[in-house]
């Protein structure tokens, strides 16, 4: 009977969206992949918007996030009597909400194999005329578990590989003829799409003919800079933000959907330089007690977004000291153990000071980096951590902060290292819904 319920509730309001977008009738660009579509979406928005009147999913990327979105409608939290009172609300939206846009950028953003947490199921509703796949990663393995055979990891960690992309395919694969699909090449899950039906743009920091080449890319502690070619003309777009290395793709996506806008090159590098900003959790910098230096990067973590965060932290840190506050990759099932370790490997390589957080970190981290005589602590509950952890920061540290959403929130963690309290309300999910899934995370 629930499921019955769930069902027939998720087909109301996904035909109430698709009605409201067939009375709006945008230009749909529809961004998928592991990491980085908050970031892309954000950014596509940002420079897009120099020309269109622009609609921006802002995170909401699910099956009822979407269609809620499209409404123009927001929910307080997740009880059943917001739920009831989303069923009335949504057609009272239909009758009177007419307010036009040109562009609808939305985040597609798939949990499992089954719907309605697939790529299939939102495409029910989302027909994308330009389709971007940022990368192809393991967040959220463990509900792609099941159809994996092998006992051998790395062959297990392939399979998985591959069912997630036959999903996220499917996004690049729905781009009519008419439309456009930016293709990152140098992903090769992505790149095997190809040859597609709809018109291509393709992406790349390895191979010299792809429409964007990404020629360099050059961190430092104050900005990021970004050289690419496109034909045939050289390009330079710099931020006085330093950021992980695969922002370079994200910003030439942004470009690459722009120009599918005819938006001129020059005029989107000139956006993006002059009101870039970040999503809350995605590498923000924030000044820390003790004249410390907060790296927030607390949204969300995988193994290559993690590596990447650290790797920055190496890069611009110079003689300072380089702590992690590192909280657990969740949802990686089976492959967690192999990917914890390698996320060891790369603290070893690029920190001085580690504070683990979580369980995963602590029985597949801490054995290793104890082995190695490296100097951390962990941490098995929040309440520790946050005694603790202000002690634990010394005068001009460089301080990254990495983990999951699902019961690490380190958020909270970034919150206690500010200088600033006011900076608190600039953290990932923020308002009473989220205080209250805090409240209840040990």
């Amino acid at each position: 009977m629930k499921k019955l319920f769930v069902n027939g509730y998720l087909w109301y309001i996904r035909t109430l969206a698709k009605i409201q977008l067939h009375k709006i009738n945008p230009i749909i660009v529809g961004i998928g992949g592991a990491s980085g579509k908050s970031s892309l979406t954000s950014l596509a928005s940002l420079v897009l918007s120099q020309k269109y009147k622009v609609k921006q999913g802002k995170g909401k990327n699910s099956e009822t996030g979407i269609p809620l979105n499209i409404l123009d409608l927001d929910i307080d939290d997740y009880s059943i009597s917001n739920w009831i009172k989303i069923l009335f609300q949504a057609p009272l939206k239909l009758l009177t909400n007419f307010e036009k846009y040109d562009i609808f950028v939305v985040e597609m953003g798939i949990d499992s194999p089954n719907p309605p947490k697939n790529m299939s199921y939102l495409l029910q509703l989302i027909q994308p005329r330009i389709g971007v796949l940022t990368n192809i990663l393991l967040e959220h393995s463990v509900y792609f578990d099941s159809l994996a055979k092998s006992e051998n990891p790395n062959d297990r960690k392939s399979e998985i590989l591959n069912k997630i992309a036959d999903q996220e395919k499917l996004l690049l694969k729905a781009v009519p003829e008419s439309g456009r699909a930016i293709v990152n090449l140098d992903d090769p899950y992505i790149e095997s799409t190809l040859p597609l039906r709809a018109k291509t743009l393709t992406v790349s920091a390895i191979d010299t003919q792809a429409d964007f080449y990404i020629k360099n890319t050059e961190i430092t502690d104050e900005s990021f800079e970004v050289k690419f070619v496109f034909l045939k003309e050289n390009y330079v777009i710099k931020v006085n933000n330093p950021l992980p290395q695969y922002y370079s793709y994200i910003f030439i996506f942004a470009i690459a959907i722009a120009f599918s806008n005819e938006i001129n090159i020059r005029d989107s590098i000139s956006q993006i330089e002059n009101n870039f900003s970040l999503p809350p959790g995605r590498f923000s910098v924030f000044k820390g007690i003790k004249n410390s230096m907060i790296f927030d990067s607390s949204y969300n973590s995988s193994l290559e977004a993690a590596v990447g965060a650290l790797e920055v932290v190496k890069k611009i840190g110079n003689s300072k000291r380089k702590v992690g506050v590192i909280g657990d990759m969740r949802e990686l099932g089976t492959i967690s153990e192999v990917q914890h370790k390698l996320l060891a490997k790369s603290i070893l390589k690029n920190l001085d000071y580690a504070v683990l957080f979580g369980p995963q970190m602590r029985n597949y981290v801490a054995p290793i980096l104890e082995k190695e005589n490296f100097d951390f602590i962990a941490f098995e509950n929040y309440k520790d951590l946050k005694t603790e952890l202000p002690d634990l920061v010394k005068r001009g540290d460089l301080v990254i902060v990495k983990g999951s959403q699902n019961t690490i929130y380190l958020e909270r963690a970034v919150e206690i290292l500010l200088a600033d309290k006011s900076d608190r309300e600039k953290l990932a999910r923020r308002g009473k819904y989220w205080d209250q899934v805090r409240q209840k995370s040990t």
